[in-house]
């Protein structure tokens, strides 16, 4: 027999979470190096408006601020002194698109196998990226058991974690009450206090493997 478990569905994060993120960051390094050759003036400013757009978004966390990406954004362009719809364009091409091919081969130790018994367990499945996850799904080979994928981005959201709305709108897309729902990610200050918000219970796997499904049910979360 089974055992009971406190949650009905599960939301989870991805950078960190779902694949391992530094091994893909070192090669997309790689890569822009490779493009300074061809491209260097395009590709140094791909490099500053990164570091600016990643150091805008710690910043924004914990602020009032109504569009957060849309800040993140603006604020990037200010920074770094490149137009915005340039900084716009570099970003979808060297973070969203150009990671794409690289994601699937880095996958977290125990994530199949993890979502497999979930699936059997008929517990529904959701996650809840900063950035646009589908091609990430995608490249993982695990789009398809996903019910809801949200990231911070959705007009829906407009708020990067800790804010609970986006946990919150995942939740309602899976159709679970926030207190039958588990967060898992790899950052408490983003992942677990988000859930904590939104009256959710968090597992932290701080880039770890993926815990054994039957060890979680039973299990006192935070929340």
């Amino acid at each position: 027999m089974a055992a009971p478990r406190d949650f009905d569905s599960i939301i989870l994060d991805v950078d960190g979470t779902l694949y391992r993120q530094d091994p893909v960051r070192l090669r997309i390094a790689m890569r822009l190096a490779g493009a300074c050759v061809t491209q260097p003036l395009r590709t140094k400013r791909a490099i500053r408006a990164i570091r600016a757009f990643r150091g805008c978004l710690e910043e924004l966390r914990s602020t009032g601020v109504a569009d957060q990406p849309a800040e993140q954004l603006r604020r990037t362009a200010e920074k770094t002194e490149i137009p915005e719809e340039l900084v716009r364009s570099l970003i979808e091409e060297w973070m969203f698109k150009r990671p794409l091919d690289l994601v699937g081969g880095f996958p977290q130790k125990g994530l199949h196998r993890f979502l497999r018994l979930a699936i059997q367990r008929e517990v529904r499945l959701g996650v809840f990226s900063e950035y646009p996850a589908e091609g990430k799904l995608e490249s993982l080979g695990v789009r398809e058991p996903f019910a809801a994928v949200v990231s911070s981005f959705d007009p829906e959201v407009r708020r990067f974690k800790p804010d609970p709305a986006g946990f919150l709108h995942a939740a309602r897309l899976l159709n679970t009450p926030p207190e039958r729902t588990l967060v898992i990610g790899d950052r408490d200050d983003a992942d677990g206090a988000g859930a904590r918000a939104a009256g959710m219970r968090f597992l932290e796997i701080g880039g770890r493997k993926f815990p054994s499904f039957e060890p979680l049910c039973g299990h006192v979360f935070e929340g």
